[in-house]
């Protein structure tokens, strides 16, 4: 029986846990993802979803469709400024009248065709339509008239979801509902009814079917047998994920070329969960490293809150976090996060509207879009709770007025953050340190956006010696998993003057998570794995060893010792490295009397510098990254970010400002019109802990921007609370702002 706190996406992600009924480790397992080189695709005249999008969702309920106002739906979304709907069409529950089999009709719609009605008004209105579609699976009623079209467990019995209520027969990558029916309905519905494209809903499949499909292809494939979850060796299962993720593949990439049969104007996409979730043992096989190439647009599900039991409240500069990500993967397209004015949680009820605010604001400063999706009522004005219903009005009638400047906009960096996926699929074995993949970049994060640091994400499939020279830092937050390939260009990469800022377990790994005797990176670390590792978490401490050096120099006049906490790896420097801080073992805390110790230890360092060829490296072997994302500690956070500072030389970074650490930045640039910028203020000041009731204003805050050009051609304030100047000085651009509310931007336009 499924666990009754299962919900869809931890059954993607542990399908085969709740299937099989045997919990057993993760396991690290995909088939290798394509080299892509992130180049600009754009066209001369873009496609209309390469322009910004400001979408609305409306998840029909069956009722809904009753007495259904097309007619007030495209007027709620004209006042809103939204410029592309996503409704249903079908698949569970046809909104359309379907003479396909296994058709599904609406009851509640009667003779009527909701989305021939909406479609028809949306286009009358310029508004752009896409067929929401859902292949999960199926009612009863429709199994029972097609049972080889769906998925099977290795007893025989149909496999149902355990999430949705009723609990559907489910469908896999190699079945007919999914590929010829799925192929079939898409085909109707965009050649029938003219919409603008697909948003193929819950793609993923979760766990291991036995249908006699999977069966062959498997087979065919592998010459092996399906295995079976609950008595499968690891290796068996890495097998499988291998023919998943590529079955996954073939499965998107069908469906694309179904939709762009009807021409390259139709736009296709599909759900992908977050960049930081590790998954199960047997996931879907499916995330951005390979669905990036089928989708036209990137999106990713980016709620405040988690559909789960137990809410919290996602960072506030989330929405920011993953549409740099999304712009690293692919900048040539656009990258919308979905979200909800009424939150994912508690569908009925608002989510808290100042967050939400805060959310939009924090994603279009990395250029991201935008896609509130609402799941009761024809329209979110025409629903129980309608307190959100124009939360979003502000930012969407913002990208409205200055589309012309923000089209196309990328994040502005110089300092990057290494992304691994062979790291973050090591931890769907959970770790003795207990803690997760996304710690240690979260605490990277919250280092550089506290002290306005531009970042990109440089995603491991990317790398390259051109792609690394781009950067004055290369950030590897606990990289623990790296190729060969990988070692020999970061190696090289700081041999010919590039900076390496790395921590903890960072290249003690294989690619494919097998543990090594020493880092692949230890001739640039300029240290060796002695095999050890601690528990530092409490009563721990760091002797600053060489108390002039910059990244503890502020702090060593008046303390010895800087906290250590989380893990630390023994290891032994070489000779030509410099011993910033040193590991110094636990001193008891109890009793009081005794608790001190003769002389604090100077031999195995936590913090080092090593001039390796050209380069220089700062490596930490303890987890600042972790440890500043779990308590935050100044001793910490301050570690790296002075390492960083260091590495990358202040001056050369692309921005500084006097903004206080609540104040958020975003700069980014034109990928199609050299010379042109847009610089952001995203105000989260408020009161202590979340939600978020109210912002505190913040005056007087100036920014110098550092930007190549010759002069400053010309610039526009698109927003701002007060007055605002800006001039030029000693060849950079000084902006001053008078006062922040929630939201300044301003373009620029620098000669060449």
């Amino acid at each position: 029986m499924p666990h009754k706190n299962i919900n869809r996406r931890n059954f993607l992600q542990q399908g085969a846990i709740i299937t099989g009924g045997v919990a057993l480790t993760p396991l690290v397992g995909y088939a290798s993802p394509k080299t892509v080189t992130a180049q600009s695709e754009l066209a001369d005249e873009p496609m209309w979803y390469q322009r910004p999008l400001r979408m609305l969702q409306t998840v029909l309920r069956e009722p809904d469709a009753t007495n259904y106002n097309a007619q007030a739906v495209v007027d709620y979304m004209l006042k809103t400024d939204c410029n592309t709907l996503v409704v249903n069409a079908g698949g569970i529950v046809d909104f359309f009248q379907n003479p396909l089999p296994a058709a599904n009709i609406n009851t509640f719609m009667g003779k009527n065709d909701i989305l021939r009605d909406i479609t028809n008004a949306c286009h009358s209105a310029g508004i752009k339509v896409i067929g929401r579609v859902d292949f999960r699976g199926v009612e009863e009623k429709i199994f029972r008239q097609f049972p080889d079209w769906f998925s099977y467990e290795e007893t025989g019995k149909p496999i149902q979801l355990g999430y949705t209520k009723p609990q559907l027969y489910a469908s896999c990558y190699t079945s007919y509902h999914r590929n010829e029916h799925a192929e079939k309905f898409i085909k109707y519905i965009v050649g029938e009814y003219d919409i603008d494209g697909i948003w193929h809903n819950s793609i993923g499949v979760g766990g291991i079917c036995h249908c006699s499909r999977c069966k062959a292809a498997y087979k065919a494939k592998t010459g092996a047998d399906l295995p079976v979850y609950a008595t499968a060796s690891d290796e068996d299962l890495k097998q499988y994920m291998v023919w998943k993720s590529e079955v996954a593949d073939q499965h998107m990439r069908r469906m694309k070329e179904t939709v762009k049969a009807f021409g390259k104007e139709k736009a296709y996409s599909a759900e992908v969960f977050s960049m930081f979730e590790s998954g199960g043992k047997v996931d879907s096989g499916i995330d951005l490293y390979n669905a990036r190439e089928h989708f036209d647009y990137l999106v990713s599900v980016a709620f405040l809150t988690e559909n789960s039991e137990h809410i919290h409240y996602e960072d506030l500069n989330y929405a920011n976090t993953i549409v740099r990500f999304l712009k690293s993967m692919a900048p040539e397209k656009e990258a919308v996060i979905l979200y909800g004015g009424n939150g994912t949680a508690h569908r009925y009820v608002m989510d808290p509207p100042q967050d939400l605010k805060i959310w939009l604001w924090e994603g279009l400063s990395a250029g991201g879009r935008f896609w509130n999706c609402s799941f009761t009522g024809q329209y979110p004005d025409a629903t129980h709770d309608r307190r959100n219903a124009y939360n979003h009005q502000d930012t969407y009638s913002f990208i409205k007025k200055y589309e012309h400047l923000l089209a196309h906009q990328v994040p502005v960096a110089n300092v990057g953050i290494y992304y691994s996926r062979p790291t973050r699929l090591f931890y769907r074995n959970k770790p003795p340190e207990g803690d997760s993949f996304d710690e240690a970049i979260k605490g990277i994060e919250r280092v550089l956006a506290e002290n306005h640091i531009p970042y990109h994400f440089i995603p491991d499939d990317q790398i390259s010696t051109d792609r690394l020279k781009k950067y004055k830092a290369i950030i590897m937050p606990d990289v623990k998993c790296l190729s060969e390939n990988e070692v020999a260009l970061l190696q090289n990469f700081v041999a010919g003057g590039g900076k390496l800022l790395a921590t903890y377990e960072t290249s003690l790994y294989s690619e494919d998570g097998l543990p090594k005797k020493d880092f692949g990176l230890a001739d640039a670390f300029g240290c060796h794995f002695t095999g050890k590792k601690v528990n530092t978490r409490k009563d721990c401490y760091q002797y600053i060893n060489d108390p002039s050096h910059p990244i503890v120099s502020p702090d060593s006049g008046k303390t010895e010792l800087l906290i250590n906490a989380g893990f630390t790896l023994l290891c032994e420097a070489e000779p030509s490295a410099k011993k910033i801080c040193t590991y110094t073992p636990l001193v008891h805390n109890q009793p009081p009397e005794k608790a001190w110790t003769n002389e604090w230890a100077k031999e195995l360092p936590t913090v080092l510098e090593h001039d390796y060829q050209k380069g220089k490296v700062i490596y930490f072997a303890n987890q600042p990254d972790q440890v500043t994302h779990a308590m935050g500690h100044p001793d910490m956070s301050n570690l790296i970010l002075r390492g960083i500072q260091y590495l990358a030389g202040e001056a050369n970074l692309p921005v500084t400002t006097n903004a206080p650490e609540s104040v958020h930045l975003g700069l980014t640039k034109s990928a199609k019109t050299e010379g042109e910028y847009i610089l952001s203020l995203v105000n989260t000041t408020s009161g202590q802990g979340r939600p978020v009731r109210r912002l505190v204003p913040v005056n007087e805050i100036k920014v110098v921007l550092n930007l190549p050009g010759s002069s400053l051609k010309k610039f526009e304030v698109m927003k701002s609370q007060g007055e605002c100047k800006v001039e030029v000085r000693n060849g950079k651009v000084e902006v001053a702002v008078e006062k922040l509310e929630d939201y300044f931007s301003l373009f620029v336009k620098m000669g060449i």
